[in-house]
C-alpha cells in the first residue's frame, strides 16, 4: 500500500507542476470575422493550432508570415512601427467539408481554402489572437448546411488549440 499511495502522490505532483489552463475569451465576433483571445506564449498556440488543425485529418497549405512582411516593408513606406510581435495565417482545407460545401454549391470553390490567423500584438504582450473570417451561410438549404457546418469546423479548431 505504501508503494501505491506514494505512486498517487507522485502523479498529483506531477499535475500541480503543469502550467494552468488559460481562460479563452471571444473578444470580436461580427458577421464577418471572429476573433478570441486568450493569455500565454505565441509558439506554444501556434504549435496548438497546427495540432487542432491535423487532429481533424487536414494538412496545412501554406503558412503567411504576415508581420515578418508587415516589418521588412514598413520602412519602406514610411512607417517601421512594429504592430505584431508575431502573426501568421494558416491555410488548410478539408477534403470532406469542401467536398461536401462543392456538391451542394460548386460556386463554393470561393471559400476554399480556410485561413485561421493567428497574432500577438506589439501593444499587448502575452495575449495571443487567433481569429477567422465567417463562412456566408448562403444558397439554398444544403448549401447553408454544407457552410454552416465549415463554420463550425473552423471554429472547433480554433477552440480545440486554446483548450490546451
Amino acid at each position: 500500500m505504501p508503494l501505491f499511495r506514494s505512486a498517487i502522490l507522485a502523479a498529483l505532483a506531477a499535475l500541480l507542476a503543469l502550467p494552468a489552463a488559460q481562460a479563452q475569451e471571444l473578444v470580436l465576433e461580427t458577421d464577418e470575422r471572429r476573433i478570441y483571445a486568450i493569455e500565454g506564449e505565441f509558439e506554444f498556440y501556434r504549435e496548438m493550432l497546427e495540432s487542432a488543425i491535423t487532429d481533424e485529418g487536414m494538412v496545412i497549405n501554406a503558412v503567411g508570415r504576415i508581420a515578418e512582411m508587415l516589418d521588412r516593408t514598413g520602412g519602406d513606406l514610411g512607417d517601421a512601427k512594429a504592430l505584431y510581435l508575431h502573426g501568421e495565417s494558416v491555410e488548410f482545407c478539408s477534403a470532406i467539408y469542401s467536398r461536401r460545401m462543392m456538391e451542394a454549391d460548386p460556386h463554393s470553390i470561393v471559400f476554399c481554402p480556410y485561413v485561421i490567423a493567428i497574432y500577438e500584438l506589439a501593444a499587448e504582450p502575452g495575449t495571443v489572437y487567433i481569429g477567422y473570417q465567417r463562412v456566408p451561410i448562403v444558397g439554398d438549404e444544403g448549401a447553408r448546411k454544407a457552410l454552416q457546418d465549415v463554420e463550425d469546423l473552423l471554429d472547433r479548431v480554433v477552440n480545440n488549440a486554446m483548450a490546451f
